[in-house]
């Protein structure tokens, strides 16, 4: 069985350079206090997005998620900093470029959308929040920048598009305020966009318009997404998954493959977790015990010599204690951090 460098990305393998719009490599991220020592809470993470792919990044809260999309946009808060890696999107690395050039880039080439669903301004008809955006980065007239935009209200379920465009976000319902949002990171039409908890309290109507956008602008534009969630019902329209602990990538490989067959224990963990949650649908049964993983995740502050799950790991081994594991190949683009597929040979 082939054991792949700890850092390496099997899709840059099936994939010429040229077509990588993303390219991260050994980017570890570190947060620091006044009153704690650093802590890691990134650890030589390394992926590829192709140009109009679609790539998933699952794990539990705290996993490390968020800090990984924040630190493509270069926006991570100021007691976090890389300390490590690199960052090639388009050709061109995103950790030398100075602010005036990154706020370039944002919303125009990069956009976000953030997992705070109350992240537009309170004081600000919603409408021309999403104008600010389009005339930041391009020219035109206001008459067809406003028709675009209410166009894309549609798309996402806004039909009544004039009272959106005008009102404060506290005139809005939560759900609308969220798919203010995304139109605010769709409008520019990105390379690439990062969607952290796209459809997080929506209903399955409103999820299902998001979706369609996202497919609609990857099909016509070529967009590429990192789709980032903690449950797995959510990355069902990803090409491929990229599953994170500890602040490292654990798994990754098609989703198909992934999904149907998960190799790392706890993969295999969030999905029962998911299925047993969707199972679960009279609501006499409130008793029951919520399927869960045991056990806590690992403090980013503490370093540990083994594998970071081998605590809530029901196939714990003796090296799992001791070594830390590599990525193992056990299919054509598919990997797995877990001494359970390594060989001697």
């Amino acid at each position: 069985m082939k054991v792949w460098d700890a850092n390496q990305d099997r899709a840059a393998l099936s994939n010429p350079a040229g077509d990588n719009l993303l390219a991260v490599c050994e980017l570890t991220v570190n947060f620091c206090s006044n009153h704690e020592p650093e802590s890691q809470v990134l650890k030589h993470v390394g992926f590829t997005i192709a140009n109009a792919e679609i790539v998933a990044l699952l794990g539990e809260s705290g996993c490390g998620k968020t800090t990984t999309a924040l630190s493509l946009i270069q926006s991570l808060p100021p007691d976090a900093r890389i300390t490590a890696g690199s960052i090639v999107f388009n050709g061109r690395s995103l950790l030398g470029l100075n602010e005036a050039r990154l706020r370039e880039i944002r919303g125009s080439e990069i956009s976000i959308i953030y997992q705070d669903a109350d992240v537009l301004n309170p004081v600000m008809r919603v409408g021309n929040q999403v104008m600010e955006m389009l005339r930041a980065h391009q020219s035109g007239k206001a008459v067809q920048m406003r028709e675009d935009i209410c166009a894309l209200f549609m798309s996402l379920g806004l039909e009544d598009c004039d009272r959106i465009y005008h009102s404060f976000p506290h005139q809005l319902s939560g759900g609308q305020r969220r798919r203010v949002a995304v139109a605010q990171a769709l409008i520019c039409k990105p390379r690439l966009i990062i969607a952290d908890e796209p459809t997080a309290w929506l209903d399955s109507e409103t999820t299902a318009e998001i979706l369609a956008v996202f497919r609609h602008l990857r099909q016509v534009y070529g967009t590429a997404f990192l789709l980032i969630s903690h449950d797995p019902d959510a990355l069902m329209a990803a090409d491929r998954v990229l599953v994170m602990y500890g602040g490292e990538i654990v798994e990754s490989g098609p989703r198909r493959e992934i999904f149907e067959r998960p190799k790392h224990p706890y993969t295999t963990a969030l999905l029962e977790c998911s299925k047993r949650t969707n199972t679960v649908t009279d609501c006499s049964f409130i008793s029951r015990r919520l399927p869960c993983i045991p056990g806590h995740a690992p403090d980013p502050s503490e370093v540990l010599p083994g594998c970071a799950f081998s605590s809530r790991c029901g196939h714990r081994m003796e090296v799992c204690e001791s070594r830390h594991p590599d990525l193992h190949e056990v299919s054509q683009a598919h990997a797995v951090r877990c001494f359970q597929y390594e060989t001697t040979s």
